[in-house]
């Protein structure tokens, strides 16, 4: 306390304990101040700005295609009984060849156009008695061998005109010979068929008039 009229009273003296540290209870409320209001706005900046983080578990995805299983197909197999033997498939050629064999006392089966062990060994058993290669086989050398036999067998000649008659290859008679008359008509059905013209009545020629009387 300074008294009246003393120095340290006078206007303008020197607060230096007030003026250069403050109002210590000043200084601490303007500190509570700042501080309330850093927390105000804290919580103001914490409520308005506030994020919400949001967690995504991801799955890992199966991608590999699955292919389902191919559906086995079916087949249906057919058993078609089919005319063959070891030695080939049937042929007319054969059939003909067969019924030569039988007309000439040679060949005991049904003539069926397969060529089995019972044709060969018919046929073996002709080429011995012609004299020609006995290997069971038909060429150019058996053909001609069956064409003599037919040729000098009456009774195959005959039906062999007959249907030379009817064919109108032949004016007749049928008289069994195998003369000229008969080789013309057997000429006349080789032209027909466009095998070779020869009037022999080979096997080639036998298949010509099966096929030219319609039991082909």
């Amino acid at each position: 306390m300074c008294k009246a009229g003393g120095s340290a009273c006078t206007l303008g003296a020197d607060m230096s304990g007030i003026g250069e540290r403050g109002n210590p209870m000043s200084d601490r409320r303007g500190l509570a101040i700042v501080v309330v209001l850093a927390f105000v706005l804290a919580a103001c900046g914490s409520s308005g700005d506030e994020t919400t983080t949001t967690t995504s578990t991801t799955f890992p995805t199966d991608t590999t295609a699955t292919t389902a299983p191919a559906v086995a197909s079916t087949t249906t197999s057919s058993t078609t009984t089919s005319t063959t033997s070891p030695y080939g498939p049937a042929t007319l050629l054969t059939t003909v060849i067969q019924q030569e064999l039988a007309a000439l006392g040679y060949f005991e089966g049904v003539p069926d156009g397969l060529l089995g062990p019972m044709t060969v060994e018919a046929i073996t058993a002709f080429q011995t008695d012609a004299g020609i290669t006995a290997d069971g086989a038909y060429g150019p050398e058996t053909y001609e061998a069956l064409a003599d036999a037919m040729e000098a067998d009456p009774e195959i000649v005959t039906e062999i005109q007959e249907d030379l008659m009817e064919l109108k290859l032949y004016p007749g008679p049928a008289d069994g010979d195998y003369g000229r008359g008969t080789m013309s008509g057997v000429e006349g059905l080789q032209a027909k068929c466009e095998i070779e013209v020869d009037g022999r009545f080979t096997p080639y020629t036998h298949v010509c008039l099966e096929q030219e009387m319609g039991r082909a």
